[in-house]
C-alpha cells in the first residue's frame, strides 16, 4: 500500500515539475554558439541590429537564441544544440492579433480564471525542417511569409486563491493548446 502511494506521489510531482518553466537562460559570445547556426545568422539582413547570443537550459533541454532589431520589431531566432533552427518568434502588441483570433484568446481567459493580466505577446513561426531555413526567416522578416504564426502569451492569471505566471500556447486560429508554469527567477531572462 505505501509502495502504491509513493509511486502516486512521485507521478504527480513529475507531472507538475514536467509543466514548470525552470529556463535558464545566460549570456554568450558568439564563437560559442553552434557553427551551423552562425552560417544562418549570417544571411540575417544587414539592417539587423543589437544581436546578442544566449544559452538556454531548460531542465535537459539546451538550446541556443540569438535575439536582435529589425525594423523597430524584436525577434528571437531559436536553435537546437545542433544548431538546427527551431522558431522565430516576434514580440508583439495584443492589440494588433487579428480581431477574430483575439477574441478567442480572451474568451479562453475569461473561461478558465478570475483574473489575468497579459504581460508579453510573441507571434512564434515554427520551422518545418523541408524549408529553406534562410528563406524561411526572410519571409518572416520581410512579412511575405504564408505561414500563419502560433501565439505565445505570457499572462499572470488567478485561479481562486492561487497566481501564477504563465505562458500559454495557441495555434494559428487562436485556440489554447498548452501551457508552462514559469518559475518567476526564470522568467526575468524573458524581458528584452
Amino acid at each position: 500500500m505505501k509502495t502504491k502511494t509513493l509511486l502516486a506521489l512521485i507521478f504527480i510531482c513529475q507531472f507538475v515539475f514536467s509543466q514548470t518553466k525552470n529556463e535558464k537562460e545566460e549570456r554568450i559570445t558568439k564563437s560559442e554558439f553552434p557553427e551551423v547556426a552562425i552560417e544562418v545568422i549570417k544571411s540575417l539582413p544587414d539592417d539587423c541590429k543589437r544581436l546578442k547570443f544566449y544559452k538556454e537550459t531548460d531542465g535537459e533541454k539546451q538550446s541556443f537564441e540569438v535575439k536582435f532589431k529589425y525594423k523597430k520589431k524584436r525577434c528571437s531566432l531559436e536553435f537546437t544544440k545542433d544548431g538546427v533552427i527551431e522558431d522565430l518568434e516576434v514580440l508583439t502588441k495584443f492589440k494588433t492579433i487579428n480581431e477574430e483570433k483575439k477574441s478567442k484568446i480572451k474568451d479562453y481567459f475569461r473561461s478558465n480564471f478570475t483574473k489575468h493580466k497579459f504581460i508579453k505577446a510573441q507571434k512564434q513561426y515554427v520551422y518545418q525542417k523541408e524549408l529553406d531555413p534562410v528563406i524561411f526567416i526572410k519571409n518572416i522578416l520581410k512579412n511575405t511569409t504564408t505561414e500563419a504564426p502560433n501565439f505565445e502569451i505570457i499572462a499572470e492569471v488567478k485561479t481562486d486563491k492561487k497566481r501564477d505566471i504563465r505562458e500559454f500556447t495557441f495555434n494559428a486560429s487562436g485556440e489554447f493548446v498548452n501551457f508552462r508554469i514559469i518559475n518567476p527567477t526564470s522568467y526575468e531572462h524573458v524581458l528584452y
